[in-house]
């Protein structure tokens, strides 16, 4: 693995060890400091909080493996996209304050990086 894409993996890690703990500050009560909806329930961040913390424990994982996982790589690609755009949507309509929207564009940026990585590996095969 090339060592700019470990780097982009662990930057990836951090930005969403640091996510998973935004969208757990709900679960203590603290829904103003997270910026996210008042009415936001606790199980939901807590599932998404679980979900971001897991992904985030893999692309740290995936950075020091000896070997790829192109499959996971185009999910989180996906995700990302995904997310970059439910963020962006929500940000628009007002539910979501501006440093979503600019989380959603480092996300973005992100599934862009994967999806070049991907297309760069799978040319050499």
């Amino acid at each position: 693995m090339e060592t700019w894409f470990r780097y982009v993996l662990i930057s990836t890690a951090i930005f969403n060890l640091l996510g998973a703990v935004i969208f757990a500050l709900p679960l203590f009560g603290q829904q103003k400091l997270s910026g996210l909806p008042q009415n936001a329930h606790p199980l939901y961040m807590g599932t998404i909080s679980s979900w971001v913390f897991i992904f985030g424990v893999a692309y740290l994982w995936l950075a020091f493996a000896d070997k790829p996982e192109p499959l996971f790589i185009a999910v989180a690609a996906a995700a990302k996209i995904a997310i970059a755009i439910l963020f962006f949507v929500f940000w628009t309509l007002g539910e979501l304050g501006f440093t979503f929207a600019l989380s959603g564009c480092i996300d973005l940026f992100f599934a862009i990086a994967f999806i070049y990585w991907l297309l760069q590996t799978s040319q050499k095969t």
